[in-house]
């Protein structure tokens, strides 16, 4: 009996639900019946100017609608792990998608100020078996038709450490704070370009650690998110810390213990997931590249949030509606798989452009990874 109260208890903190194998065959059912009329009842604020627009927004919504079909008989005729479902962005042109990730990603170079995580920092290989964060998120939330995922990348994690830091839970009577994604929006510059060239264009979140240790954060009930470049203005500000870690590229027992040893990690990944239902996703990057889509271009900041040994669990910034509220489950079988990014121009680097970069692990989710220090109140 205490070994299921244990387990029911943990299943509550992931707060994913395991959904059983009838559920999962009704929700996939459930997403490949939904028609275009169905659908704009269920996103009623998709509003369209001309029966042009309408009728191009419903050409694009059936052919996703296939997709989802094709990639949901895939799972049914267990040739797949995850299923895809009718989401926000099934009307959208593949141009508009690209759009709210990173327009150039790159990792923000090493400085005397980067604090570095090594292998030797810790007892490799004692890691549990398994570690959840989900019991310091804040809710979801939905970054928009803006290229901010770093902001929220960066505000998640460090209302993560911050709650950790002060043992904080989402059970405590005290609140955990919600910071404003819209303090780096507004404020950072990215002279470099490094992941676009800053706001809704794109930053890296190395450089937004770094402006939270110089400038701190505000609070989001203070600096609410429009999902819009606005004009820095002054703001007061709640937390601060003391830079950031850096973890070693490339690898996943370096991510696996910082996740086991410190909390939430910000990452970065080739994001093209935009049907993702449920399920343990893989297959977003392949080798060798056959087509343009089969490419690993890093172009979204991410927030993982625990991992067991068949994946890691990641939460994403495109709404409770999308993905499993909110979440998404990345296989751990391509840990050791290398990938090619072939187009850093457009998706990875700054200038000098490589003609290639290597990231590892599903979607490259091993390239770059980074937690902040010292997470605290300003004072």
């Amino acid at each position: 009996m205490q070994k299921v109260i244990i387990l029911l208890s943990t299943l509550l903190i992931i707060s994913i639900t395991i959904i059983n194998a009838a559920q999962q065959q009704d929700i996939v059912n459930d997403n490949s019946q939904i028609t275009f009329q169905n659908y704009l009842k269920l996103y009623p604020e998709k509003k369209y100017n001309t029966i042009e627009e309408f009728q191009q927004r419903e050409a694009l919504f059936e052919k996703s609608r296939a997709n989802v079909i094709k990639q949901n008989d895939l799972y049914r005729a267990g040739k797949s792990t995850w299923w895809a479902k009718i989401n926000t962005f099934s009307d959208w042109k593949d141009s508009e998608f690209q759009k709210i990730k990173m327009k150039n990603y790159r990792p923000e170079p090493i400085t005397e100020t980067t604090k570095m995580f090594t292998i030797e920092d810790h007892l490799l290989g004692k890691n549990p078996s398994e570690k959840s964060w989900m019991d310091v998120q804040t809710p979801v939330k939905n970054q928009g038709a803006c290229g901010s995922c770093w902001t929220f990348a960066t505000t998640e994690c460090v209302e993560s450490h911050l709650a950790i830091a002060e043992g904080i839970t989402t059970n405590s009577s005290k609140p955990m704070e919600i910071l404003a994604p819209q303090t780096l929006v507004n404020c950072v510059k990215n002279p470099n370009e490094c992941g676009g060239t800053g706001g809704c264009e794109g930053a890296t979140e190395e450089i937004a650690f770094n402006y939270t240790r110089d400038h701190g954060l505000a609070l989001e009930k203070d600096l609410p998110y429009t999902a819009k470049d606005e004009p820095c203005k002054e703001y007061k500000s709640a937390v601060t810390s003391d830079g950031y870690v850096k973890l070693k590229r490339n690898s996943a027992i370096d991510l696996e213990t910082a996740l086991a040893t410190q909390g939430p990690v910000a990452i970065t990944v080739a994001a093209n997931w935009g049907n993702y239902g449920g399920g343990i996703f893989s297959g977003g990057c392949k080798m060798p590249v056959v087509w343009k889509s089969d490419v690993c271009n890093l172009d979204h900041a991410v927030l993982a949030v625990g991992y067991t040994q068949d994946y890691w669990l990641v939460r994403n910034s495109w709404g409770p509606g999308w993905g499993e509220a909110g979440y998404i489950r990345l296989t751990r079988k391509n840990d050791d798989k290398t990938f090619r990014d072939d187009d850093p121009a457009s998706g990875v680097d700054c200038k000098p452009y490589p003609k290639h970069d290597y990231p590892m692990g599903e979607s490259g989710c091993l390239y770059d990874s980074s937690y902040p220090v010292n997470v605290r109140r300003s004072t």
